[in-house]
């Protein structure tokens, strides 16, 4: 019981920590970044989401001062509850409004126009010349192919630097957060509300011209198809053909719902009985490929948010991939070595960004998984929730006393790793903790 009081009041700390720290992310303005090599100063515009507001890097830092389609909808998930649960770390109804405000806004990017106003090139320093992307490319961003264009300068403006385009997940994920976001009939401006209505539209006619095709996957590696980008790409379909359904445009609902179909097959295929989970992507004929055992198949499902059957928290197929991944993080990392129950998730065997270790987002994505499930099956609930809690309180012996939450942890030390402060790690704890209310049957998140 007095660890249960400690986990609490653990938990509750560092929840208002992670609010405060996701406000300085949102809309802020007063941050200015110098990208000095790229000839570039980026004033941040109201609305846009930083994957990290550092502004200077320490030796194997990565510069993350971008708007991610997706990282930004993670985000504004987590602040989707807050908001919901009246937290009053920030004004986040006004916050919302901004981002829908924000995104709509991107969709006026234009590369042949921004080619005929601005020699970039010449601001570039010859040694930065080798990243940058080709004219090609960039005429190639405008109309339905911008929001598949992955990340954005966070004043809004193209982002010039070569990346692995196109993503498909993003639009999808926003388009779900979006509706979320209408379903909990928050108190955003008027006008917001109707912007809001503007950019579910965009994004799931988007995600329905794009469904099952191939592209980069959520760690930006690889071209294939991927559990992931299906998945929340079917939650989507079938969230966006009810909201049809319900707002009496059945073209509309019978457009996404074929579509949806079309997906739940295409996702099946991914189990592979062999190996005993569900493949993270379809490598051409390689079915498995090296990655196929990935923590992105469990993001997929906690991102999806499916209430129940296939793909879901209750899926078996998703609990023996989880069990999977379980015993590969195990194995692989010192830091799970005689700790205790509590494992430490990273993204997939072999991982070598950075420190290759353990990373917040898929270990606060684990204890969510399990106080979801503990949700989702009474009969379990207890046990659950008990190992979701072994999985925080292992992790609380490495997260910095300042509370500020990187982007990995070293699997042999523990030590802080790669971007030093990353919106996505405080979103995923807000997410993991009122999962966890949940279960327990409690309101709010503190």
């Amino acid at each position: 019981m007095a660890d249960e009081r400690v986990l609490e009041q653990w938990g509750q700390d560092l929840a208002r920590n992670c609010a405060a720290k996701l406000a300085k992310c949102i809309s802020a303005t007063e941050i200015v970044m110098n990208r000095t090599g790229f000839g570039q100063v980026i004033h941040p515009a109201p609305g846009a989401v930083l994957a990290s507001p550092s502004v200077a890097f320490d030796s194997g830092e990565p510069d993350y001062f971008f708007h991610w389609v997706r990282d930004s909808s993670t985000v504004m998930d987590a602040v989707r509850i807050l908001a919901k649960a009246g937290d009053r770390s920030a004004d986040w109804p006004r916050l919302i409004g901004e981002f829908v405000h924000f995104s709509l806004e991107l969709r006026k990017i234009d590369g042949q126009r921004f080619l005929g106003q601005d020699d970039f090139r010449a601001k570039v320093a010859p040694d930065m010349q080798q990243f940058l992307r080709s004219n090609e490319e960039i005429a190639a961003v405008h109309g339905n192919h911008v929001p598949g264009d992955v990340r954005y300068n966070a004043d809004g403006s193209l982002d010039v630097i070569r990346w692995n385009r196109p993503q498909h997940d993003g639009p999808a994920l926003r388009a779900l957060v979006a509706m979320r976001i209408e379903e909990d009939g928050l108190s955003i401006a008027p006008e917001a509300k109707g912007q809001l209505s503007e950019l579910i539209h965009g994004d799931l006619n988007y995600t329905a011209l794009n469904a099952g095709h191939p592209c980069y996957d959520i760690w930006e590696e690889e071209f294939a198809r991927h559990y992931y980008t299906l998945l929340v790409q079917l939650a989507a379909m079938e969230k966006g053909a009810a909201r049809a359904e319900l707002g009496g445009i059945a073209s509309d609902a019978a457009f996404f719902s074929g579509k949806a179909r079309d997906l739940r097959a295409a996702l099946d295929a991914f189990w592979d009985q062999g190996l005993g989970c569900y493949r993270s992507r379809m490598l051409g004929t390689d079915a498995a490929g090296p990655k196929a055992l990935d923590f992105s198949v469990i993001l997929g499902v906690l991102h999806a948010g499916l209430d129940k059957g296939p793909h879901s928290v209750q899926d078996p197929r998703v609990l023996l991939t989880f069990k999977k991944l379980e015993e590969l993080f195990a194995a692989e990392y010192a830091i799970n070595r005689g700790g205790g129950q509590g494992i430490m998730f990273g993204r997939y065997k072999g991982d070598s960004y950075v420190s290759g270790g353990a990373y917040y987002f898929s270990t606060f994505g684990a204890a969510e998984f399990y106080y979801r499930a503990a949700g989702a099956t009474p009969s379990d609930r207890d046990a659950l929730i008990e190992s979701g809690d072994a999985v925080l309180a292992r992790t609380r012996d490495f997260v910095p006393s300042s509370g500020g939450l990187p982007e990995q942890f070293d699997q042999t030390t523990g030590a802080p790793a790669s971007a030093k402060d990353l919106s996505w790690s405080y979103a995923c704890f807000i997410t993991a903790w009122h999962a966890r209310q949940a279960a327990l049957g409690k309101e709010g998140l503190v």
